[in-house]
């Protein structure tokens, strides 16, 4: 069996362990903090954007780790960075405490999941890497489907909020379990090639290693070229966008739902099947991003993000809470893969992991606003809708320049282009 297939069940793994359970379990235990600390909502939701934040802007620096001792050896040591922070969480006593180590968190998990997942994926996939991607993507949305729940039920059962936090560190303890074990940064560490399959035989046969259906670029760009394109920025805004959204809702549900009369289980349910049909959009897209424009999968999928933020606005039912859950989470789901799979389309994958760094950073760092904007906005105005109708509102302007968005024109081919013929 082509080792590949082993690498991409590791890598879903550390990704449900590490990032599904840290980030939906920390949601869902903010207004347990809030009501054992006295904090107001922005200073507890500051702690989430913290986290999120800081897993974003550590991207690099766990980009530049992984280049000099792999990526084994770089989720190794971020694992056991994770669960000494996320033990240490047990004991936080101020806000300054909060912050700082849920920043250490942060820069666990960026390295034991961050860019060196997806970096190892594209080492070892290049004709299934969209379903590849699909596949590890949609772990994390499992892990919030089980996460969720998980840690509600947890703290109810214990009554200390504080129980999370060890549930946190076992399982990004085994996240980096796993990548001891089965982790390997290239094909040849195991005598094979990438997506299995001999060079030569690409070479006598093209066409059959060719990924048909969309566009694919037949150059590695450098990131500094992809930054000064408008595609790159435009996708980056979208995915930004996506984050923000998800993060708004994922950190606010458990204190806006309840306020509109669903009950604390319900909520937690709901942002369990968000995770869920987030699962379920990015495995969809997996499937059809080879068929289909990655474009238009981002564009579909952050229009389905603001019809869901409008309706839960409105939200006053289990129906409608968990319709709402259905659409946020598959709209997602299929945005995220889609964003990926379109960095590779679009700028190749020669240096996709210093690239994924780059838009990983930018998202995180836009995206991260959504639990702090929305929380500031509902002290403001009382109300969670300008914080909601704003981001649908703006969504539709970045869905309508995806569509119009066409690919980039790297200028070496220009050159050539404008070269008289011989």
């Amino acid at each position: 069996m082509f080792y590949g297939w082993i690498i991409l069940a590791a890598c879903s793994s550390i990704y449900f362990f590490a990032v599904g359970t840290v980030v939906y379990g920390f949601s869902i235990i903010i207004p347990d903090i809030i009501k054992a600390t006295g904090w107001s909502r922005s200073e507890a939701s500051l702690g989430f954007t913290v986290l999120v934040l800081a897993y974003g802007l550590l991207a690099l620096v766990a980009a530049m780790v992984l280049r000099r001792i792999g990526a084994r050896h770089t989720m190794a040591i971020g694992s056991v960075i994770a669960t000494v922070f996320a033990i240490s969480c047990y004991y936080i006593s101020s806000l300054l405490q909060y912050y700082l180590l849920v920043s250490g968190l942060a820069l666990g998990i960026a390295m034991l999941g961050g860019v060196a997942n997806p970096h190892t994926l594209t080492n070892w996939f290049s004709r299934k890497r969209t379903l590849a991607l699909g596949v590890y993507l949609c772990s994390g949305g499992m892990g919030a489907f089980f996460a969720a729940p998980t840690i509600s039920l947890l703290v109810r059962t214990t009554g200390n909020w504080r129980d999370a936090w060890l549930a946190m560190a076992f399982t990004t303890l085994v996240g980096g379990i796993i990548a001891v074990l089965f982790i390997r940064d290239t094909p040849e560490e195991k005598g094979t090639f990438i997506d299995g399959i001999d060079p030569a035989r690409v070479a006598e046969n093209p066409e059959a290693a060719a990924v048909k259906g969309v566009f694919q670029t037949d150059i590695s760009w450098e990131v500094r070229d992809a930054l000064r394109s408008a595609p790159f920025w435009i996708t980056v805004i979208a995915a930004s966008a996506v984050v923000f959204g998800l993060l708004a809702v994922t950190s606010q549900a458990m204190l806006h739902l309840p306020a509109r009369g669903i009950s604390v289980g319900a909520a937690a349910l709901a942002i369990g099947i968000i995770g869920l049909f987030g699962t379920g959009g990015r495995l969809l897209t997996g499937f059809l991003g080879d068929r289909i424009d990655p474009k238009y999968i981002l564009s579909f999928g952050l229009a389905l993000e603001a019809v869901a933020l409008i309706l839960l606005i409105y939200v006053d039912s289990v129906v409608t809470t968990y319709a709402m859950a259905v659409i946020l989470g598959a709209g997602s789901g299929m945005a995220l893969v889609a964003n990926a799979a379109l960095l590779a389309s679009y700028y190749g994958n020669g240096n996709y992991a210093g690239l994924y760094a780059v838009n990983t950073v930018i998202v995180v760092i836009l995206g991260s606003l959504g639990p702090i904007v929305s929380s500031r906005v509902f002290e403001l105005a009382g109300s969670y809708t300008p914080a909601f109708l704003g981001f649908s509102l703006t969504s539709i302007l970045v869905v309508l320049s995806l569509i119009w968005m066409r690919p980039p024109r790297h200028r070496d081919l220009l050159q050539v282009a404008a070269q008289p013929a011989q």
